[in-house]
């Protein structure tokens, strides 16, 4: 009998290993998507505070990975153009969607392009698309969806 349980044991032991790790990969993948879902918040809230100057949001939230005036220039034209819209809204009834929480319909709509959609949100008012953000790392990688032309739209990093 004692045979018995020590096989049993054995079996089982890769079976609760395998579980376990499976387990701590989903905490890692919650954890990650949390913080990315306070980032894309933070950078948000940083927008909509208008003592803040556009060229600090830039800097401290967005990544860019070419830098040139031009590009800095556009940056800073699209941040003013959201913070427009943001600071005429009540930022208490904004909503943040990951690309998971999404419509089927709107989601086939967007081209992921091996972007990770774990990172992707949605920034709603009043079930309106204000702008979406693609978060990579601690910064954001994106701001800026647009239609590649076949209906399909992408994040443009930057």
């Amino acid at each position: 009998m004692k045979h018995y349980l020590i096989y049993f044991f054995l079996l089982l032991t890769p079976i609760l290993s395998f579980a376990q790790h499976e387990h701590e990969e989903e905490e890692e993948q919650m954890e990650r998507n949390f913080n990315s879902l306070d980032i894309a918040t933070d950078f948000i809230y940083d927008l909509n505070n208008k003592e803040i100057p556009l060229d600090v949001i830039l800097s401290k939230w967005v990544i860019v990975e070419e830098p040139s005036d031009e590009l800095y220039d556009y940056l800073e034209v699209s941040l003013e153009e959201i913070r427009l819209n943001l600071t005429s809204k009540n930022i208490d009834q904004i909503e943040i969607k990951n690309y998971s929480q999404l419509p089927r319909k709107e989601v086939r709509d967007i081209d992921p392009e091996g972007l990770n959609v774990n990172d992707m949100y949605f920034i709603y008012y009043k079930n309106r698309l204000v702008t979406s953000i693609y978060v990579e790392g601690d910064k954001i990688g994106s701001f800026t969806l647009v239609s590649k032309g076949d209906e399909r739209a992408h994040f443009v990093l930057y």
